[in-house]
């Protein structure tokens, strides 16, 4: 006999406990400024995060056959491996940041927007151009104190108001509110599918969202309502709607 659709509804589904997280949707992020603003590394491949204790030997005569080892001081680092962008201003950050010797603050952000934060130094900063292959950067990033635990959203995120007006005439920047604030942005798309570079043609800073006039917004919209989509996490997209008027 054929699985009747109340059959197919009822059959038995195995409990799952955990989720694999897909690579790909873990990004890392340098601050251009105190508040922070982050800035998206660009091209990336791979960002490998190392946390070790140094090891103190704790043997004595009475250990018997095998040694005795304790944790000293704890340590990070992060590796980054991905394509050299060129005019990438979050790279602008490291190769100052290399030069003058001072440290960087990074996020790294996992894909339900989740992040970890702390201040690294810029110990090595690698460059690679084949000629049959794509160029690349490796950036070793070592820690200057602790990096965070975990930090969790406060809240879904959400559109402050899921609406606005640009004027043809008389063009102005366009705010929009997301909460929670520690929440960031990954991309910013316009109904055409133009995708929006951050400080260039959009500012964004503890969930302030700025689309700026003289950008490429007024560029890709046409008269009446236009979706943006704001992309959160990895799963999460946030639809704008900015009407065009004359």
């Amino acid at each position: 006999m054929a699985l009747t659709e109340d059959k197919i509804k009822n059959l038995p589904v195995m409990d799952e406990n955990t989720t694999a997280v897909a690579g790909k949707y873990t990004l890392i992020y340098i601050a251009l400024d105190k508040a922070p603003t982050w800035l998206l590394l660009g091209g990336q491949r791979n960002n490998p995060l190392s946390r070790k204790a140094e090891s103190i030997d704790a043997t004595s005569k009475d250990s018997g056959s095998y040694g005795d080892k304790l944790p000293g001081m704890l340590n990070w680092t992060m590796s980054y491996e991905g394509l050299y962008v060129m005019n990438d201003e979050a790279v602008d950050i490291l190769e100052n940041r290399f030069n003058e010797r001072k440290p960087v603050f990074i996020r790294q952000e996992y894909p339900d927007g989740s992040y970890r934060t702390g201040w690294a130094s810029v110990t090595a900063l690698d460059e690679d151009h084949s000629y049959s292959g794509v160029s690349t950067l490796k950036v070793t990033f070592e820690g200057k104190g602790a990096i965070s635990d975990i930090q969790k959203l406060s809240a879904k995120p959400t559109l402050g108001t899921a609406s606005g007006t640009f004027s043809k005439a008389a063009p102005a920047d366009v705010a929009v509110t997301i909460t929670p604030p520690e929440a960031n942005i990954r991309t910013v798309v316009m109904a055409d599918g133009t995708k929006l570079a951050q400080e260039v043609d959009y500012t964004y800073s503890q969930g302030a969202l700025k689309l700026l006039k003289a950008g490429a917004v007024k560029d890709h919209l046409i008269m009446g309502d236009n979706m943006i989509t704001i992309t959160i996490t990895a799963d999460i997209r946030l639809t704008f709607k900015l009407k065009l008027t004359a």
